[in-house]
């Protein structure tokens, strides 16, 4: 036979278990899942780590020389050290474009963001570096300040919005710097890598008398041809990055008071889709 002391203890564990289940349930419920938005950031910063195109950007001289004259070489080492120098400069944009989407990330997972580490990487590049115009300065800063700020004052996601809202200027302007670098810098480079190629073979097949010799040059300047158009394609498919990326925050912008609803959440599902396809893709290049 159950007592009132029994019947009144049993009734009180079932108030305090659901009245945790009801914590527990209010508690999920302030968090909202956004892993297309995370997903996104992830996909953006694994692209901003991608560094092979810099690194043939700086070993274009040393290329060079296989198909000019001695007499040129010394220019070639010029640029060469000239290239070097840049090296620190041209992977900033890529470090600036990393941290702010690895901030992006965490706050759409509502965790505290700790970026003690990438700030610190990213404040000594930004002293030793001279940006290409007053407002990448001001870009540079922007993000700078931003990333610190959430960190400093521990956003979590109910702020997801301001840190869009305040961001999309200056990473808008960041991606379209690496952007025309890549297209213009990189890109031309190749063009260039071209020309050279097919003067150099073309001058030593005419200067050939023997059959295999020539066979042999035909097969070479085959394989460089193909090693410049496979950078080549890791070019465009990177500027296609860039612009899927862009586009993209632009998308979250544009959205910003939306973020939660089930179709701004896929278009952002199809931009993560269409990125990490590109990244596959330029990987295995």
């Amino acid at each position: 036979m159950m007592t009132g002391y029994t019947s009144l203890s049993r009734l009180r564990s079932i108030t305090i278990v659901f009245n945790v289940m009801v914590l527990l349930a209010f508690t999920q419920g302030c968090t909202t899942n956004l892993k297309d938005i995370q997903d996104f950031a992830s996909l953006s910063a694994e692209s901003a780590r991608y560094t092979t195109l810099v690194d043939d950007y700086l070993d274009f001289p040393q290329r060079q020389k296989r198909y000019q004259p001695p007499s040129r070489h010394a220019n070639l080492d010029a640029m060469a050290q000239d290239r070097a120098r840049q090296k620190t400069s041209l992977l900033l944009r890529q470090s600036i474009i990393e941290t702010y989407m690895i901030s992006l990330g965490r706050l759409a997972a509502d965790e505290v963001v700790d970026n003690t580490e990438e700030l610190a990487q990213l404040s000594t590049a930004l002293e030793s570096h001279a940006p290409a115009s007053p407002q990448e300065a001001e870009a540079f800063k922007k993000i700078a300040g931003i990333v610190t700020t959430v960190a400093v004052k521990r956003w979590r996601q109910d702020q997801l919005q301001n840190l869009i809202e305040q961001a999309n200027t200056p990473i808008q302007q960041v991606l379209e710097s690496l952007h025309r670098i890549v297209s213009d810098g990189f890109g031309g480079d190749l063009q260039t890598e071209e020309a050279a190629i097919q003067n150099y073979y073309m001058t030593l097949t005419m200067e050939s008398q023997d059959p295999a010799g020539k066979a042999a040059l035909a097969e070479w300047k085959d394989l460089r041809m193909s090693q410049v158009h496979e950078r080549s394609e890791a070019v465009q498919i990177y500027g296609k990055v860039l612009d899927e990326i862009s586009d993209g925050h632009q998308r979250l912008f544009d959205q910003r008071q939306n973020l939660t609803k089930k179709e701004v959440l896929q278009q952002v599902g199809k931009s993560v889709k269409d990125l990490r396809s590109l990244l596959e893709t330029i990987k295995k290049l």
